[in-house]
């Protein structure tokens, strides 16, 4: 149920070039410390907080992040899900991308989400992309594992 961190975290990682905007391909590992509490069968709510700090990408991506942490909350209801947070990502530069995500599926241990980014400093001002993120969480290590997909540009 580690949802999103982002993502997810991990969005960043540009395999492929197309002018200015590339395809996202890659894998974020990190911790989790999180919160949940079953209300009732058909109420639940979840605090997710993630740390970042190994990630599979190509050698040619353009961006490379060194580190990441995620938060976020949602609650669900019947079976669905609802809710988010956001990730700040940095890069092995020390400049930063922000990343916001939305829980769209949770299974026990797994979510799938979508995220879009909302800007960055440094290299990374102007930065926009969208995409989808799997996030699996060993919940007796507390490990997760988010693999994300989707594009990622910068401005001109």
């Amino acid at each position: 149920m580690t949802l999103s961190r982002s993502l997810f975290l991990l969005l960043f990682f540009a395999q492929t070039a197309n002018a200015e905007a590339y395809k996202i391909e890659t894998v974020g590992y990190g911790q989790s410390n999180d919160y949940f509490e079953a209300l009732a069968g058909n109420l639940q709510v979840y605090k997710s907080d993630f740390t970042y700090d190994r990630y599979e990408y190509a050698d040619d991506a353009r961006l490379k992040i060194a580190s990441g942490r995620c938060f976020g909350s949602f609650i669900i209801i019947n079976g669905e899900p609802n809710g988010g947070g956001n990730c700040v990502f940095t890069d092995v530069n020390g400049d930063k991308v922000l990343q916001a995500w939305s829980l769209d599926e949770v299974a026990l241990g797994v979510g799938h989400g979508t995220y879009h980014l909302i800007g960055g400093t440094g290299a990374h001002e102007g930065i926009s992309g969208r995409g989808y993120y799997t996030n699996e969480l060993v919940a007796r290590t507390g490990e997760t594992r988010t693999t994300i997909s989707g594009t990622i540009s910068w401005p001109d």
